[in-house]
């Protein structure tokens, strides 16, 4: 083909014909140019069409990931909503001038047992280290950026750093004080969530009972700290809740993108 276009433009030379000749000339430059841009429309679908295969992997791990954050946050939120329920009957009584409960208090919750909160993050890490901007719904970006930068961040700080959210070890020696293990209490059992996707065995734990009433009664301090212990876990479901109902919101719209 190049011999062919290069024998045209010979000949045409050879006959003077110049004016023709030029005009070969750009008619060619033209062909070219129409041919690299073809070229170059057919890369860029290429690439266009990886990238979106990209994004639809991305925002289906990311809705996974999700998922799985779910049953995490909703076994914390259980125990914490039962801790909270003890703790306030524990400090109702002890604010109360009766000598015995009105109703059962299972102490082992009002002591409560630290929790920790892991979640799955990895697709959202590797969306950051590549390009987030490969998500092309703007407002769906800047969602999940807010969920994992203040939501997700936010929690785990709250449950695995922030001490003064978790009360336990300074509630201890009150319980230690006041308390004693009950041969006759029902345990406290955490039952296995039966779910695959982590490891969470049967346990139980003895049954523990108030012994020293009026001791624990006058104990001003002991009152203050199951306040700010009730508080600061009201604030932790608050949380919870707010996040399970922003996961809902960007599930409902990652499936709709996806449905694009």
């Amino acid at each position: 083909m190049i011999k062919f276009f290069r024998h045209i433009r010979q000949n045409m030379i050879n006959q003077n014909r110049t004016k023709k000749y030029l005009l070969y000339a750009i008619g060619e430059i033209i062909l070219v140019v129409i041919g690299i841009l073809i070229a170059l429309q057919i890369n860029n679908w290429n690439e266009n069409k990886k990238a979106r295969q990209t994004e639809i992997t991305l925002l289906e791990n990311i809705r996974k990931d999700l998922s799985l954050d779910t049953l995490d946050i909703n076994f914390n939120l259980k125990y914490h909503s039962q801790f909270i329920d003890e703790e306030k009957k524990l400090l109702n009584f002890l604010m109360s001038n009766l000598e015995q409960p009105e109703t059962a208090i299972d102490y082992n919750s009002a002591l409560t047992t630290p929790l920790l909160i892991v979640l799955h993050e990895s697709t959202f890490a590797n969306l950051q280290n590549n390009n987030v901007g490969i998500l092309t719904n703007n407002d769906l970006r800047k969602d999940i950026s807010r969920f994992y930068d203040f939501y997700s961040t936010g929690i785990q700080k709250i449950e695995n750093d922030l001490s003064s959210y978790e009360t336990y070890d300074v509630k201890l020696p009150y319980f230690l004080k006041y308390f004693k293990l009950d041969p006759n209490g029902k345990p406290m059992v955490i039952t296995n969530n039966k779910s695959k996707e982590y490891y969470n065995p049967d346990f139980e734990k003895k049954a523990i009972v108030l012994n020293k009433v009026s001791e624990a009664k006058q104990d001003e301090g002991f009152k203050i700290l199951l306040n700010e212990s009730i508080f600061f876990r009201q604030v932790i479901i608050d949380f919870y809740i707010n996040m399970l109902n922003r996961i809902t919101e960007l599930t409902v719209s990652i499936e709709k993108e996806l449905n694009h």
